[in-house]
């Protein structure tokens, strides 16, 4: 059985769950256990990298010095056609894109100032990479990357803002169903980094 059959028949287990005519606390429990069995599912899907699809099967191909992911079907097309057609090309034209903002941007003609940078002109602060925000939290908090990560994936999967306090009540109940074993001080800490 497929991620997509295991989501699908969750799902029903789940709707089926729902239509009962008065729910309980162990309903509640076992809502919460499908919720996390569909989660795990829906990450363990891979997407092509030439059309975008998510499947459950993704080849890793290497054609003409390219390499991606693709699914059966591009995998196909890509040995008819001799070569992949990946999203290489899209990196492409964003590297034109901001080379021609970079160069009107340094064609047109700079403000005067006077001594003191105003706060547009500050230079933007790069925003920090998942991998190097990963590294941060495990060496601050000493929980391992791969558990920053689905604690990470668990903040994400809010639906809606909430405050620190609720993030934090909720991403403690859903590492408890995921069997992530944390310190609970850690655990506030790695929550308030990822936020």
């Amino acid at each position: 059985m497929g991620h997509l059959d295991t989501i699908e028949k969750a799902a029903q287990k789940l709707i089926a769950l729902c239509q009962k005519d008065k729910q309980t606390k162990t309903d509640k429990e076992k809502m919460l256990v499908i919720h996390a069995e569909i989660l795990t599912s829906i990450e363990d899907l891979a997407e092509c990298d030439a059309c975008g699809a998510i499947s459950e099967l993704i080849a890793t191909m290497t054609l003409a010095d390219t390499t991606a992911k693709l699914c059966k079907a591009c995998g196909i097309k890509s040995l008819e056609v001799g070569k992949i057609q990946s999203s290489k090309q899209k990196t492409t034209r964003k590297r034109t894109a901001r080379s021609k903002a970079t160069s009107a941007s340094s064609s047109a003609p700079k403000p005067k100032t006077r001594g003191t940078r105003s706060k547009r002109e500050a230079p933007a602060k790069e925003p920090e990479s998942p991998s190097a925000l990963h590294s941060r939290v495990e060496s601050e908090t000493g929980i391992k990357k791969a558990d920053v990560r689905r604690i990470q994936k668990i903040i994400q999967g809010i639906a809606a803002p909430m405050s620190r306090e609720h993030t934090l009540d909720y991403v403690q109940r859903e590492a408890e169903i995921a069997k992530i074993k944390v310190d609970a001080g850690a655990l506030k800490k790695a929550v308030a980094l990822l936020t």
